[in-house]
């Protein structure tokens, strides 16, 4: 048990030591380093996944291992995504305004990556929903949907700044209220969709 420990405090400390980045060149072949860090990432995953439970301790390691590879390797291909996986990450361990810089991180260092534009519905999604700020909320939703509007999260922003008007219990019936008709709809059609 000691020895995985010490494992996994070497393998945060190697990630950790940022040995002046890579070039663009290393960024193109992946390095023997490189890949003995996504198996260690993968093997945490793994283990984590594999619980039943909830381990606070644990997610915060891995969530700082996909920050130390992204610090030990910017331009490697997966760095963009050990960022959102961080982000998102912090953001389900209640840290909402660390997981926002995060979101800011990805967009700044990363506006070419394909998921990019995700990242801003997300960064919208978790000042509203984790810090409560409606208004700040509302005007990254719009931002985003400016900017991206065939995203995949387009219609989600759209509804997400609707629903910003209600109340929880007035969500609640108005999601009854759709409920019920669908399902008189349904039975009126015979079922069939």
């Amino acid at each position: 048990m000691k020895a995985a420990h010490l494992i996994l405090l070497a393998a945060i400390a190697l990630f950790a030591s940022c040995g002046g980045g890579q070039t663009p060149e290393a960024a193109q072949t992946p390095l023997p380093e490189n890949l003995d860090a996504q198996q260690r990432i993968r093997t945490m995953e793994d283990s984590l996944s594999a619980k039943a439970v909830f381990d606070r301790r644990r997610v915060m390691e891995l969530r700082d291992v996909y920050l130390a590879y992204v610090q030990r390797f910017p331009l490697d291909s997966l760095s963009p995504d050990m960022l959102r996986k961080s982000a998102s990450t912090t953001g389900d361990l209640g840290e909402h305004e660390k997981a926002i810089t995060l979101w800011d991180r990805l967009i700044k260092d990363y506006p070419q990556w394909p998921r990019t534009p995700d990242a801003h519905y997300f960064r919208a999604f978790a000042i509203e929903n984790g810090l409560g700020r409606k208004g700040e909320a509302k005007t990254a939703y719009e931002e985003f949907i400016a900017k991206y509007p065939d995203n995949q999260f387009a219609d989600d922003a759209v509804k997400m700044i609707e629903y910003m008007n209600f109340t929880d219990e007035e969500l609640i019936e108005m999601f009854k209220k759709k409920n019920a008709e669908q399902e008189g709809a349904d039975a009126n059609s015979g079922g069939k969709k």
